[in-house]
Formats: C-alpha cells, structure tokens, sequence
C-alpha cells in the first residue's frame, strides 16, 4: 500500500487544481456493518439466536487531517444497534448498541476540484452493549446484559466524492464496521 501510496503522489500532483485543505469532517450513514452481519449469522453478540432482528446504522462522524495531497489520518466514531424481537412472545427481549472508535488512514490516488476517488483502512475497538427487557429478564432467567469488547476494523476498497470545494457528498464500497456500503457528507477546511 505504501509503494501504490508513493506511485499515486506523483500522478495526484499532477492532477491537483492547486485547492489544498488540510482538514475534513463527515457524517455517515451506513448498511451491512460488521457487527450486525456478526449479530445476525452466529448470534456471537446474542444471547437470541434464532429471533426477528431490525437493525439501524452504522451512524458515525470522521475527521481526517491531510499530511499530504495523497495521505490523510484521523479516525471514525460510530453507533450501530439492533432490537431483537422474540418469536415466542413478539415482544423485545434484547437491546444491542455497538460503539466503534478506530483510528483510520486515507489514500487519496485522485483530487479534481469537484471529485475525487480514495481508499482507506481503520482498526479499532468495537464496544458491544446487550441489555435484556424486563418481560424477557422475568421469563428467562438466564437473561441478563452484558458488554464485550472486540476488535473491529474497516477496509474500503473505493470511495468517491463529488460536490463543492468545501462540501462534499461522498460513497463507499468496504468491507467492516462502516458497513459493505456507505454515503454521506463532508467538510473540508
């Protein structure tokens, strides 16, 4: 990655309208995160293997400080959730919250003024929240929360901005906690 890094720095050079930021801020908006794919097929998050599951996220914020035209640092803070519902009683019965916090790196191989195209990697920690309700608490004793921490990470193959020289609107192709697919906005200063 670091050779494909250095390649790039010469031909994004090139391609730079002269417009350098060396800060940005996003928010996004993600679908198929690890965590819930994890939570879905193994039930590792779970105590309700075999329950209807709705999950919403990832929601996160990104800050990235620009080293060079090409690499950037910062990191990712992220929500995911689930609510599992039990086919027994069609009630709630677990809550799950995953929070993500994970230092990440951008390669960006191409800079217009109102495109450009990136890929990153982020490793972190994943904390994962699971509260049972009340009812289930009562009718299962062996309900009860609990918290993990594992490891997490994202890796994004291809990312494309478009818009304005400040403010952007941006996808992600990836595999990991941002989700296999991610959109959002950002800002550059």
């Amino acid at each position: 990655m670091v050779a494909a890094a250095l390649m790039a720095a010469t031909s994004v050079n090139a391609q730079s309208d002269g417009y350098d930021t060396k800060h940005e801020v996003g928010v996004f908006y993600g679908v198929g995160s690890a965590s819930n794919i994890v939570s879905s097929i193994s039930g590792s998050f779970s105590a309700a293997v075999g329950d209807q599951s709705s999950f919403w996220g990832p929601i996160g914020l990104e800050y990235y400080y620009h080293l060079s035209p090409v690499v950037a640092v910062g990191g990712v803070l992220e929500y995911a959730g689930c609510k599992d519902i039990s086919k027994r009683t069609g009630k709630k019965d677990l809550t799950e919250s995953f929070f993500t916090v994970m230092p990440s790196v951008k390669f960006n191989w191409l800079r217009k003024r109102h495109f450009g195209m990136y890929s990153g990697a982020s490793l972190g920690v994943l904390i994962a929240s699971i509260s049972a309700s009340a009812r289930e608490k009562q009718d299962n004793p062996d309900a009860k929360g609990e918290t993990q921490a594992k490891f997490m990470f994202q890796a994004t193959a291809i990312g494309a901005e478009f818009g304005g020289r400040a403010f952007r609107g941006f996808v992600e192709a990836g595999i990991g906690e941002k989700g296999v697919l991610c959109a959002g906005l950002r800002y550059k200063f």
